[in-house]
This record gives C-alpha cells, sequence and structure tokens, in this order.
C-alpha cells in the first residue's frame, strides 16, 4: 500500500512540475513582434500627409511634436520617428522638399503583382498615368507617399523586398513622369 502511495504522489508531483515549467513567462511571438512606439505625434505616414512645401520648420516641429535636427551643412532637419522611420525636409527658397523614410518591412503588400509595375515601366513613354489610375491598374493597391515639393510627389509601392516608385509632376496635370523598379 506504501508503494501505492509514493507511485501517485511522484506522478502528481511530475504533473504540478510540467505544469508549472510548461506555464512560464516566455516571451511570444506576439510579445517579441511588439510595435516600436512612435516618437511624436504622428506615424511617418500620417506626417507627411500633413506637412506641406510651403510650412516653415517651427509649423513642422507643431505638426509631428518635437523639434528637428538640423544638418551641418545644408538648410535641411530630421525628424526621427523611429529606428526604421524618419521625416527629412531640405528647404530651398523658402519651400520644403518633404521626405518619408518607412520600414518597408510594415507597407510591403502582398497584393501588389510586380509584373504589373514592369508593364507600366515598358509603358511609360508610350502612355502616362494619374495616381489614381496608377492604382487601379494596380488593381486598387494603393502607394505610399514618399516625398513631396511645390511641383511633383512620390509614391512608393512594396513587395518582398522589391520597390516600385513613380513620381506625378503638377507641370503634366499630375501625370506620372518617372517610374523605376528596384
Amino acid at each position: 500500500m506504501k508503494l501505492k502511495k509514493i507511485g501517485h504522489y511522484l506522478c502528481l508531483g511530475i504533473i504540478i512540475l510540467g505544469v508549472m515549467v510548461g506555464c512560464g513567462n516566455k516571451p511570444t511571438e506576439l510579445q517579441e513582434k511588439k510595435e516600436e512606439e512612435v516618437k511624436g505625434n504622428c506615424t511617418v505616414e500620417e506626417c507627411i500627409n500633413q506637412i506641406e512645401p510651403k510650412m516653415k520648420v517651427e509649423e513642422v516641429n507643431q505638426i509631428i511634436g518635437f523639434e528637428g535636427e538640423k544638418k551641418a551643412d545644408s538648410d535641411s532637419y530630421i525628424w526621427q520617428l523611429t529606428t526604421k522611420t524618419k521625416i527629412e525636409v531640405e528647404y530651398k527658397d523658402n519651400l520644403g522638399s518633404i521626405k518619408a523614410t518607412y520600414d518597408k518591412d510594415k507597407i510591403n503588400s502582398n497584393e501588389l503583382k510586380m509584373s504589373i509595375g514592369y508593364e507600366i515601366v515598358n509603358d511609360i513613354k508610350k502612355k502616362t498615368y494619374t495616381y489614381e489610375e496608377m492604382v487601379e491598374k494596380f488593381e486598387g493597391v494603393e502607394g505610399h507617399l514618399e516625398s513631396k515639393s511645390s511641383t511633383s510627389k512620390m509614391y512608393i509601392w512594396v513587395k518582398d523586398g522589391q520597390t516600385f516608385r513613380a513620381t506625378f509632376s503638377d507641370s503634366l496635370k499630375g501625370k506620372c513622369s518617372i517610374v523605376s523598379i528596384r
């Protein structure tokens, strides 16, 4: 009888030990992929959509929520939002050229068909597109505003490390003037 009781206690001890080890504080995949907190008032995409070329540095500081770091050798400012995203504004003649740097993993689109991008590259000398027409050509996949100036806007589409860029010029009534794939 004593041997039977010891066997029960031993089994019970093994079960309890197994439960305790199995329920430890191991980081889950969800915890490991925790988003990096954005410094400031907006994400990189929200910021570039709010900033206009005619805005002064003080206005950009107010939108983003902190002061930009001035580059020593030019009239350019950088707002580092996360380790992988930032906004840059370079001023010439009181107008800013605005550039957004995205975390390409976050804007990667599995729906994007890069073969359509190659078609556009090959056809751009014969046919130009507005941004809306290009989104339609890409079967509804929106681009991300990457840069803007007083005369143009550039959008980026990303698929599995490849980037498609298109620049839309105000002088061409919003039509695409330059495309590239890398």
